[in-house]
């Protein structure tokens, strides 16, 4: 059995998809604290969504927000979390690295809020927060903003959700964010029947590609859910705070950054991703560092074999090498009659309704209700980027 690759793997779902966003109830069910860094972990989970609906409805939302950001700054001078911090075991780290920044995304985005010059925000999330997230990303090199992997693979969503907003929006919050936990899982698992059908001497290509389609069927069941069922005025009040930083050059997290759905692409139909949208690659390689770092540098080394700098843009991308094809099942497909390559292209078509699934969802929430992506270029709208990633024209 090869092994499975190792990427940060979210918690295994307690419950199926039906039970998310059923709306069923206004509150968070916290049955097992997560809190690292103490008092700075106790005050994300439990009082940040309280003190930001405070500074929304108050006359000076300006001053909540800078008192906000003393008091945070006050309270991480006051231990020492630097030693804290490099000293906490892997899981623990990225459920800390989380806490630190989800204080620093609350800070830009309710300064933007409050209608706060540039410089006051900067004071306003404070050196020492700036210090704890910066010592975060030295020993975890990663954006300087709330990540995708913060929000989704390290956020401790089923036990101790880290959430901006209080009551019904809160628990859609958490919804959103375990859906996509839920996902994850699904293309976890397709991920490792891949691997197992390209580097297992002995796989059993009917039973990995089976797995797989199953798999990808699955998720695409949850981004359904998604689509049929996810409150627009709810996603509307969290939404906010993952956007584009309003104060650096920086895109929020989004499902866009997911490392497995680009794994499970590249494994399935890599080489006709790269004949149809080479823009699929260069996106990827563009804004690399958006993606969690494991995943997508070993995706980098699948297709850059021997080559020891493989996160930079490989030759093949601008049509001076052959496409790797050893990075795909395609090689040992060519092994198989036409019932396995059957079996194959039905898992190529999950694929692609997955991702049609996940554009027309994002549509759905983003842009017909009216919704501007403030400060994102039309190259880097959901439309343009979701679109070159579908290996079907897609569909108004």
């Amino acid at each position: 059995m090869v092994a499975s690759l190792f990427f940060s793997t979210p918690e295994p779902p307690p419950y199926q998809a039906q039970k998310i966003f059923s709306h069923l109830t206004d509150s968070i069910d916290r049955g097992q604290r997560k809190r690292p860094l103490g008092l700075v972990s106790n005050f994300v989970a439990d009082q940040l969504p309280h003190c930001i609906a405070e500074i929304k409805g108050s006359k000076r939302p300006d001053e909540g927000i800078k008192a906000l950001g003393r008091s945070i700054n006050a309270m991480i001078a006051s231990t020492d979390y630097d030693v804290q911090l490099l000293n906490l075991p892997q899981p623990d780290f990225a459920i800390a690295k989380t806490d630190i920044h989800y204080l620093v995304n609350c800070a830009y985005q309710m300064s933007a809020f409050a209608g706060l010059h540039p410089v006051e925000a900067e004071l306003t999330v404070g050196e020492e927060l700036s210090r704890l997230a910066r010592l975060s990303g030295h020993r975890q090199p990663s954006i300087e903003v709330l990540s995708y992997e913060d929000m989704i693979l390290a956020n401790p969503v089923q036990s101790d959700p880290r959430v901006y907003c209080l009551g019904a929006a809160g628990v859609e919050e958490r919804d959103f964010c375990l859906g996509h936990q839920l996902i994850e899982s699904e293309l976890q698992l397709a991920i490792d029947a891949l691997l197992e059908l390209r580097d297992g001497a002995d796989a059993d290509a009917r039973q990995c590609l089976a797995v797989c389609l199953e798999r990808l069927e699955s998720a695409n069941c949850v981004l359904t859910r998604f689509y049929e069922h996810m409150s627009p005025d709810l996603f509307g009040q969290f939404r906010v705070f993952y956007g584009k930083n309003p104060y650096k050059n920086r895109l929020g997290p989004s499902g866009r950054f997911s490392a497995r759905i680009v794994a499970v692409s590249v494994l399935l139909a890599g080489e006709e991703l790269f004949q149809q949208k080479p823009q699929f690659y260069r996106d990827i390689y563009r804004l690399s560092e958006y993606y969690p770092q494991v995943c997508i540098h070993e995706v980098f080394r699948w297709l850059s074999p021997g080559n020891r700098s493989a996160e930079l843009t490989p030759t093949w991308l601008e049509g001076k090498a052959e496409f790797p094809r050893s990075a795909t099942i395609s090689p040992v497909m060519e092994r198989h009659g036409p019932e396995i390559g059957k079996l194959r292209a039905s898992c190529v078509y999950a694929l692609d309704q997955f991702t049609r699934m996940h554009r027309i969802t994002a549509l759905k929430y983003t842009i017909e209700p009216g919704r501007p992506i403030v400060g994102v270029e039309a190259s880097e709208s959901v439309e343009a980027v979701l679109s070159q990633r579908l290996l079907t024209a897609a569909r108004p």
